[in-house]
């Protein structure tokens, strides 16, 4: 096994009390499949572990610790993730996020727009996890400390960003749609077909990489992971059908005989994917802000009878 296949972390470990305890950890660690070398300090309350993350995961490491009899010293946090559209986002982000040496428990909801993170102290920090997810394509997003739920302002943003892109697409799309309508149905312009083509690249052009730019980042965050999602649908799927119009366009000669372009195509499936994430958008923001209302009636104070008083 080389050593750059390994990994080294420190476990914070409590309960240890004595030499004792520290050889009975040490030992524990060492019989797990996949740890090469342990080094428990008493003083410090750390242990070095020196293992193989495709053998035994971080969370074996602590589930064998305390099996032992001791603890290990763990933080919770949570913060908002964006961009997450479907169940296949949220478990991409929960791969990326338990892949973070030192991750425990990964919780995250699609619903809420949230993760929730369980890690080992001193072994991660939570600039490791909003790495991780950025990594795979996503956004972080503020986090309110009393709701524990994105801030309204990044939710605010995300939402303006998405009605800004479907606006632009819309209407760039009505427009290529429109001069798409004498390849579709083969009446004459009154300008070159060569002009009408190089119009519609320049009206297709935003809307590809401007309002579709969302699509690209999720399809690399997905292949970066070697994984395909929707996005990758989409990105290979309307990449094709502009790619091949703007060379027809820029090279007629490479088709001969074929003058129809395709960039209505892409442009409307971009356009009808970003309504679709538009609408769902907007009925979770309705769906949470009554679920805040819900949660504003309840009682704030109790009164407790004990022995009739």
């Amino acid at each position: 096994m080389r050593g750059s296949e390994l990994e080294r972390v420190n476990i914070r470990i409590t309960g240890m009390s004595c030499a004792a305890c520290v050889r009975r950890v040490e030992k524990a660690l060492s019989g797990a499949d996949g740890v090469s070398a342990v080094n428990v300090n008493f003083a410090s309350e750390k242990a070095a572990v020196e293992y193989d993350p495709s053998s035994v995961r971080m969370g074996d490491l602590t589930g064998i610790v305390e099996d032992s009899g001791y603890g290990v010293a763990s933080r919770k946090t949570s913060f908002g993730v964006t961009g997450m559209s479907c169940a296949s986002c949220v478990g991409r982000v929960e791969r990326a996020l338990g892949g973070v040496p030192g991750a425990l428990d990964v919780n995250v909801n699609l619903a809420t727009e949230r993760a929730t993170v369980e890690y080992a102290d001193g072994v991660a920090e939570i600039g490791d996890f909003e790495r991780a997810v950025e990594d795979a394509g996503y956004g972080v997003a503020t986090v309110s400390a009393e709701a524990e739920e994105p801030s309204g302002d990044s939710r605010e943003r995300e939402y303006r960003g998405l009605r800004r892109d479907l606006l632009l697409a819309a209407v760039l799309t009505a427009l290529v749609f429109a001069g798409s309508l004498p390849h579709m149905l083969g009446f004459m312009v009154p300008v070159p077909v060569a002009w009408l083509n190089l119009g519609l690249l320049v009206l297709a052009t935003p809307v590809q990489f401007w309002a579709g730019r969302r699509f690209y980042r999720g399809a690399w965050g997905a292949l970066k992971h070697g994984s395909a999602d929707m996005n990758t649908l989409v990105v290979v799927g309307t990449s094709a059908a502009y790619l091949y119009s703007a060379a027809a366009v820029i090279s007629p000669g490479l088709f001969a005989g074929r003058d129809g372009v395709y960039f209505d195509t892409s442009a409307l499936i971009i356009t009808l994917i970003l309504l679709g994430r538009f609408l769902e958008k907007r009925a979770r923001s309705h769906a949470n802000d009554a679920i805040k209302r819900l949660a504003g009636l309840r009682a704030r104070t109790a009164r407790l009878l004990r022995n009739e008083e």
